[in-house]
């Protein structure tokens, strides 16, 4: 447990909290049984409870996994009266909240505020994996790397859409705060969530704007892939017609039967395969004239 605060407001942030923590805040703030129950381990839902002296609220916001290479739901739970925030989370969060600090704020309200923010703020750097990778996918896209790229590509989508749904989910929580904290705090205290509401649209967005830019990417390297595929197949097949006739040819020579011609010439082996050279040579040269290939 770590306790920061100024003669107007203070701030208790519990990491993976024991029974006497959980009793130390039942007895301290007189919260809820059900409320004591949630803070034990990481909630199945997100909401926003009034009680008469404080509010409960749940706070999700996305986390990189290096190891997966992938963004992964990490949760904070607030307690919060006129004058305290306690802060609840089930992991380290030395990343997303270092350099938090209480400076001037005269409410919970305030602090609140700044709290939110800086997580957001974390939020828009957990971004700048994603943007390097965007940029980058949209330079390779054209190097012949489509295998290599297909698997990336991949890999991105599942980070970019586990951020997502980790990015929208305190939407409706926060904009549940604006009419639950309105009558907790006042009307002055709109003028904040309303702000903390217009930052997480903007994360939204930018997360949007990165899941339509990968998939136009997958679309392009889709048909640079199908194209390459299609020439392939392309020249198989026209390899197969070229050869077709004169592999008959060879097959209609090699019966060994009464009348088959240039069997007892001098030099008939080279005349039937210098007839099928000419002959595949002429079909090549109508073929790339009528440009077949």
């Amino acid at each position: 447990m770590e306790i920061k605060h100024n003669r107007h407001v203070k701030w208790i942030d519990i990491t993976k909290p024991t029974e006497k923590d959980l009793a130390w805040l039942k007895e301290e703030f007189s919260l809820h049984p059900v409320i004591i129950d949630e803070l034990r381990e990481p909630s199945t839902r997100a909401r926003v409870e009034r009680y008469k002296d404080y509010l409960y609220f749940i706070y999700y916001f996305p986390l990189y996994d290096t190891k997966y290479e992938s963004s992964v739901r990490s949760e904070i739970d607030f307690v919060v009266t006129k004058n305290t925030i306690v802060t609840v989370h089930y992991e380290p969060l030395d990343e997303p909240l270092k350099g938090m600090e209480i400076h001037d704020e005269k409410g919970s309200v305030e602090l609140l505020y700044r709290l939110v923010e800086h997580l957001i703020i974390f939020e828009e750097r957990q971004l700048r994996h994603i943007r390097e990778k965007v940029e980058k996918i949209g330079e390779d896209i054209f190097n012949g790397k489509e295998k290599e790229l297909l698997e990336r590509i991949t890999y991105l989508k599942r980070d970019i859409s586990e951020y997502r749904i980790s990015v929208k989910m305190p939407e409706p929580i926060l904009r549940s705060l604006l009419v639950k904290g309105s009558d907790f705090w006042g009307k002055g205290s709109e003028v904040y969530i309303n702000d903390l509401i217009g930052e997480q649209l903007k994360l939204a967005n930018q997360i949007q704007d990165y899941r339509e830019t990968i998939s136009d990417f997958e679309d392009a390297n889709d048909q640079l892939m199908n194209q390459k595929l299609n020439s392939v197949m392309k020249t198989f097949t026209l390899l197969s017609f070229l050869t077709l006739p004169f592999v008959l040819v060879a097959a209609l020579f090699s019966m060994r039967v009464q009348g088959t011609p240039f069997t007892d010439v001098p030099g008939g082996f080279w005349i039937v395969l210098g007839i099928m050279v000419v002959g595949m040579a002429m079909m090549f040269a109508v073929f790339k004239k009528r440009k077949w290939f």
